[in-house]
Protein backbone atom coordinates (compact mmCIF):
# COMPACT_ATOMS: atom_id res chain seq x y z
CA UNK A 1 0.00 0.00 0.00
CA UNK A 2 2.49 2.62 0.66
CA UNK A 3 4.75 1.59 -2.59
CA UNK A 4 1.17 2.43 -4.33
CA UNK A 5 0.94 5.68 -2.55
CA UNK A 6 4.82 6.97 -3.32
CA UNK A 7 3.47 5.74 -6.89
CA UNK A 8 0.91 8.34 -7.06
CA UNK A 9 2.51 10.99 -5.15
CA UNK A 10 5.58 10.62 -7.43
CA UNK A 11 3.44 10.59 -10.95
CA UNK A 12 1.20 13.81 -9.27
CA UNK A 13 4.62 15.49 -8.87
CA UNK A 14 6.04 14.54 -11.70
CA UNK A 15 2.46 16.06 -13.44
CA UNK A 16 2.99 19.23 -11.62
CA UNK A 17 6.77 20.38 -12.45
CA UNK A 18 6.41 19.47 -15.87
CA UNK A 19 3.20 21.77 -16.08
CA UNK A 20 0.56 18.63 -16.89
CA UNK A 21 -3.16 18.92 -15.77
CA UNK A 22 -6.11 16.73 -16.39
CA UNK A 23 -7.03 19.10 -19.31
CA UNK A 24 -3.62 17.90 -21.15
CA UNK A 25 -4.62 14.92 -21.65
CA UNK A 26 -6.74 13.42 -24.59
CA UNK A 27 -7.56 10.00 -22.94
CA UNK A 28 -8.64 9.84 -19.92
CA UNK A 29 -9.54 5.87 -19.43
CA UNK A 30 -11.63 5.16 -15.72
CA UNK A 31 -9.93 2.67 -13.25
CA UNK A 32 -11.22 0.90 -10.35
CA UNK A 33 -9.41 0.87 -6.91
CA UNK A 34 -9.72 -2.15 -5.10
CA UNK A 35 -9.52 -3.15 -1.89
CA UNK A 36 -6.36 -3.33 -1.77
CA UNK A 37 -5.40 -0.04 -3.15
CA UNK A 38 -4.48 -1.58 -6.51
CA UNK A 39 -5.60 0.65 -9.35
CA UNK A 40 -7.07 -1.94 -11.96
CA UNK A 41 -8.36 -0.89 -15.70
CA UNK A 42 -10.41 -2.52 -19.05
CA UNK A 43 -8.62 -3.82 -21.64
CA UNK A 44 -9.01 -5.52 -24.83
CA UNK A 45 -6.41 -7.79 -26.96
CA UNK A 46 -6.45 -7.98 -30.64
CA UNK A 47 -9.98 -6.34 -30.49
CA UNK A 48 -11.64 -9.62 -29.23
CA UNK A 49 -10.40 -11.06 -25.58
CA UNK A 50 -11.97 -8.51 -22.98
CA UNK A 51 -9.87 -8.43 -19.71
CA UNK A 52 -8.51 -6.34 -16.44
CA UNK A 53 -5.83 -5.05 -16.41
CA UNK A 54 -3.66 -4.55 -12.50
CA UNK A 55 -2.11 -1.38 -13.19
CA UNK A 56 1.86 -2.09 -11.53
CA UNK A 57 4.08 1.13 -12.50
CA UNK A 58 6.74 -1.72 -10.66
CA UNK A 59 6.39 -4.10 -14.01
CA UNK A 60 8.38 -3.78 -17.32
CA UNK A 61 6.45 -5.09 -19.42
CA UNK A 62 2.80 -6.38 -20.03
CA UNK A 63 1.96 -9.84 -18.26
CA UNK A 64 -0.28 -12.28 -19.15
CA UNK A 65 -1.79 -15.04 -16.90
CA UNK A 66 -1.69 -18.53 -18.54
CA UNK A 67 -5.35 -18.51 -19.09
CA UNK A 68 -5.70 -15.13 -20.46
CA UNK A 69 -2.70 -16.31 -22.98
CA UNK A 70 -5.05 -19.62 -24.03
CA UNK A 71 -8.08 -17.66 -24.58
CA UNK A 72 -6.31 -15.61 -26.81
CA UNK A 73 -4.65 -18.53 -28.14
CA UNK A 74 -7.90 -19.72 -29.17
CA UNK A 75 -8.29 -16.78 -31.26
CA UNK A 76 -5.02 -16.86 -33.57
CA UNK A 77 -2.20 -19.19 -33.04
CA UNK A 78 0.87 -17.61 -31.82
CA UNK A 79 4.43 -18.76 -31.36
CA UNK A 80 6.71 -16.78 -28.80
CA UNK A 81 8.92 -13.96 -30.71
CA UNK A 82 12.03 -14.66 -27.69
CA UNK A 83 12.48 -15.58 -24.41
CA UNK A 84 13.66 -13.95 -21.41
CA UNK A 85 14.58 -13.82 -17.63
CA UNK A 86 12.23 -11.90 -15.19
CA UNK A 87 12.78 -11.14 -11.68
CA UNK A 88 9.52 -11.78 -9.61
CA UNK A 89 7.99 -10.04 -6.97
CA UNK A 90 9.65 -12.50 -4.57
CA UNK A 91 13.18 -12.46 -5.76
CA UNK A 92 13.30 -15.43 -7.99
CA UNK A 93 13.60 -15.59 -11.45
CA UNK A 94 12.31 -17.29 -14.18
CA UNK A 95 12.59 -17.44 -17.93
CA UNK A 96 9.16 -16.77 -19.78
CA UNK A 97 8.15 -16.26 -23.13
CA UNK A 98 7.24 -13.29 -25.02
CA UNK A 99 4.71 -12.99 -27.74
CA UNK A 100 3.70 -10.47 -30.09
CA UNK A 101 -0.19 -8.91 -29.89
CA UNK A 102 -1.23 -6.29 -32.79
CA UNK A 103 -3.17 -4.40 -30.93
CA UNK A 104 -4.26 -3.47 -27.05
CA UNK A 105 -7.06 -0.89 -26.75
CA UNK A 106 -6.70 0.31 -22.84
CA UNK A 107 -11.06 1.57 -22.02
CA UNK A 108 -12.82 1.88 -24.91
CA UNK A 109 -10.93 4.21 -27.00
CA UNK A 110 -6.73 4.08 -26.68
CA UNK A 111 -4.89 1.35 -28.70
CA UNK A 112 -1.41 2.07 -27.77
CA UNK A 113 -1.16 -0.58 -30.43
CA UNK A 114 1.07 -3.74 -31.11
CA UNK A 115 3.40 -4.78 -28.59
CA UNK A 116 5.40 -7.73 -26.49
CA UNK A 117 3.85 -9.78 -23.61
CA UNK A 118 5.28 -12.11 -21.30
CA UNK A 119 3.23 -14.85 -19.92
CA UNK A 120 4.11 -15.91 -16.31
CA UNK A 121 3.11 -19.45 -15.52
CA UNK A 122 1.66 -19.39 -12.04
CA UNK A 123 0.32 -15.39 -12.42
CA UNK A 124 -2.70 -14.43 -10.57
CA UNK A 125 -3.48 -10.91 -12.75
CA UNK A 126 -2.75 -9.65 -16.40
CA UNK A 127 -0.51 -6.71 -15.42
CA UNK A 128 -0.28 -3.30 -17.20
CA UNK A 129 3.47 -2.23 -17.07
CA UNK A 130 5.55 0.67 -18.00
CA UNK A 131 6.31 -0.51 -21.84
CA UNK A 132 2.38 0.48 -22.28
CA UNK A 133 2.42 3.57 -19.87
CA UNK A 134 5.80 4.96 -21.35
CA UNK A 135 4.30 4.09 -25.15
CA UNK A 136 1.31 6.22 -24.24
CA UNK A 137 2.93 9.03 -22.21
CA UNK A 138 2.90 11.38 -20.83
CA UNK A 139 0.44 9.75 -18.56
CA UNK A 140 -0.92 10.54 -14.82
CA UNK A 141 -3.37 8.67 -12.08
CA UNK A 142 -5.79 10.59 -10.83
CA UNK A 143 -7.14 9.28 -7.97
CA UNK A 144 -10.64 11.07 -8.02
CA UNK A 145 -12.23 10.37 -9.99
CA UNK A 146 -10.08 7.55 -10.69
CA UNK A 147 -8.46 7.78 -14.22
CA UNK A 148 -5.49 6.97 -16.21
CA UNK A 149 -5.09 9.59 -18.61
CA UNK A 150 -2.71 8.72 -21.50
CA UNK A 151 -1.48 11.08 -24.11
CA UNK A 152 -0.42 9.05 -26.89
CA UNK A 153 -3.28 6.69 -28.53
CA UNK A 154 -4.67 5.56 -31.52
CA UNK A 155 -8.16 4.45 -32.59
CA UNK A 156 -8.04 1.22 -32.19
CA UNK A 157 -8.40 -0.79 -35.16
CA UNK A 158 -11.48 -3.00 -34.93
CA UNK A 159 -13.24 0.32 -36.00
CA UNK A 160 -12.15 -0.84 -39.48
CA UNK A 161 -12.99 -3.94 -39.01
CA UNK A 162 -16.10 -4.65 -40.76
CA UNK A 163 -14.68 -2.40 -43.90
CA UNK A 164 -13.64 -4.73 -47.09
CA UNK A 165 -10.78 -3.64 -48.94
CA UNK A 166 -12.93 -3.46 -52.25
CA UNK A 167 -15.48 -0.88 -50.43
CA UNK A 168 -12.45 1.28 -49.79
CA UNK A 169 -11.59 2.50 -53.29
CA UNK A 170 -15.06 3.80 -53.66
CA UNK A 171 -15.21 5.36 -50.23
CA UNK A 172 -11.89 7.45 -51.05
CA UNK A 173 -13.24 8.28 -54.45
CA UNK A 174 -16.28 10.01 -52.71
CA UNK A 175 -14.14 11.87 -50.38
CA UNK A 176 -11.87 13.18 -52.78
CA UNK A 177 -14.89 14.47 -55.30
CA UNK A 178 -16.28 15.86 -52.02
CA UNK A 179 -13.33 17.55 -51.84
CA UNK A 180 -13.31 19.50 -55.12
Amino acid sequence: MRSLITTILSLAAFALCHGASADDFEFKIPISQQNSGSYHIAGALEGKLELDFLVDTGAGMVILTERTFKSLAEFTRRKPSRRIAVRLADGRTNAVDVYTVEQLVLGESCNVGPLEVAVIPGAKHNILGMDVLNKAAPFAIYPSPASLALSACSEPLSAYAGIASADVAPMLLQVFSEAD
